[in-house]
């Protein structure tokens, strides 16, 4: 959640006040990010659950991740081919793209956007002899965005903090960097809402820009499985009360009627020791015995746990794969109806992810400026595939294809073949040689005569 203030508050610097409002401010949604935290790791709060030791009643407490289950679909489904990028010199970019592996780093953020409804990137070059820009994902937890008060929200500064550990691992203070459009100020404090900021050192950066860009995951800022928390305790409460009625129902008493088992506590042990062992049990005339039982109505629970799990997939909008629904084989149009609600949550994620993509073309623009790498960024095409199971054709039918499709065509319906561009070349390459071995095998020359360039006219 990016923090508005006032742009004329930073007109003479800024003010170390005005950092630990903003900490503050940004401290408060803390135990909000750690409860979908909680819930995405499987820390749910049925495993809080207090046991009556009076009782001796059991008390399981299971855990069904629904919150888990959510975030890795919706983010393979939305995030999990690579980001094409295409445009007219751009070329600097994907290259610098390839070098930090940035398609492992897509993943990463998409998660965090899932799980706390945003994510934060910071830039920076790298530590080598020939630095190069890099990108890190930040806990959204220790980093946030400071923006103005205009309609555009124009960036005015960021701030990463993180706690400073001694030998022993212990606590001792706080790091608190802040990002400005051209320096990042470095400075220590004992607590992290103290105002006593010790500065240790400024370094100028040139990313021309603040180099902290914010990715949402919706206009609300909510996780995927948000708004789903308390349906996800109810199921896990009834799933680990079907087991505990479980547990009590082989812990049943036995009821014995018209008949003492002894006079005292000694001799009902005595006999209960030997019903165990012997497993008779002899009684007198108009004596019974039997089991006193709960009766379990399974058909009711489980009709309540469809409905419980139906409206989590149902009001999260990711399907549950493992339904029926999907066990069958079906047309690409059938699946789509089945897969529309994920689309609409998947159009949302990437439209605003979209946004941020652009803020780091134009931050590694800016950065590649510098090393004097001439990029254009405003005509970038981006496109985002959806990661489905397709019908993958068979070689022979492909090959039935050759002089009705084109051969860049043909070779994208392979599956193995990543850049058409490149396997052409490389194809094209591979008959030249071939060519020249056959010459060579026939005592044709290699290459012809000095002057001779193979275009002149048959005389």
């Amino acid at each position: 959640m990016a923090i508005i203030r006032d742009r004329d508050l930073i007109e003479n610097g800024i003010p170390v006040e005005l950092i630990a409002s903003c900490i503050k401010e940004h401290q408060e949604d803390i135990l909000r990010l750690n409860l979908l935290d909680d819930y995405y790791q499987g820390n749910h709060a049925i495993l809080e659950r207090p046991t009556d030791e009076d009782k001796g009643l059991p008390n399981n407490k299971l855990v069904a991740n629904h919150a888990k289950y959510i975030t890795d679909i919706a983010t393979g489904y939305v995030f999990g081919k690579p980001i094409k990028y295409e445009g007219e010199q751009i070329e600097a970019i994907t290259e610098a793209y390839k070098a930090i592996d940035i398609v492992s780093h897509d993943s990463e953020l998409a998660k965090d956007l899932s799980v706390f409804g945003r994510g934060l990137e910071l830039y920076f070059m790298s530590g080598d002899e020939e630095p190069i820009p890099k990108v890190s994902v930040i806990d959204p937890r220790q980093i946030f965005l400071v923006v103005d008060d205009t309609v555009e929200y124009k960036p005015m500064f960021g701030v990463h903090y993180y706690e400073k550990r001694d030998i022993d691992n212990e606590v001792i203070g706080y790091n608190i960097n802040v990002y400005t459009e051209s320096e990042v100020l470095k400075y220590f404090v004992k607590e992290v809402d103290s105002k006593d900021y010790r500065e240790i050192d400024i370094d100028e950066h040139f990313w021309g820009a603040v180099p902290i860009v914010e990715f949402l995951n919706n206009e609300e800022e909510q996780g995927d499985f948000e708004q789903q928390i308390s349906l996800i305790d109810a199921y896990n409460l009834l799933q680990s009360d079907r087991v505990n009625d479980k547990e009590q129902l082989v812990d049943a008493l036995l009821k014995v009627v018209g008949v003492s088992f002894g006079d005292d506590e000694e001799e009902q042990s005595a006999t209960a020791r030997m019903l165990k062992k012997h497993k008779i049990l002899e009684l007198p005339e108009n004596a019974d015995a039997g089991w006193l039982i709960k009766q379990l109505n399974e058909a009711e629970v489980e009709i309540l746990k469809d409905a419980i799990k139906s409206d989590i997939h149902e009001f999260s909008m990711v399907p549950n794969l493992t339904d029926e629904n999907f066990a069958s084989n079906s047309s690409g149009v059938a699946m789509k109806y089945k897969l529309f609600g994920l689309e609409q949550l998947a159009v949302i994620k990437e439209r605003y992810f979209v946004q941020g993509l652009r803020k780091r073309l134009k931050l590694f623009a800016n950065i590649l400026t510098v090393k004097a790498k001439a990029v254009e960024v405003s005509g970038v095409l981006i496109t985002m595939i959806r990661n489905l199971p397709e019908n993958e054709l068979t070689i022979q039918e492909i090959v039935s294809l050759i002089d009705f499709v084109s051969t860049e065509t043909l070779l994208a319906l392979l599956p193995f073949v990543d850049d058409t561009a490149e396997e052409i070349a490389r194809v094209k390459l591979q008959l030249e040689e071939k060519l020249k071995r056959q010459q060579s095998a026939f005592g044709f020359p290699m290459d012809p005569p000095e002057g001779v360039t193979g275009d002149e006219d048959e005389e």
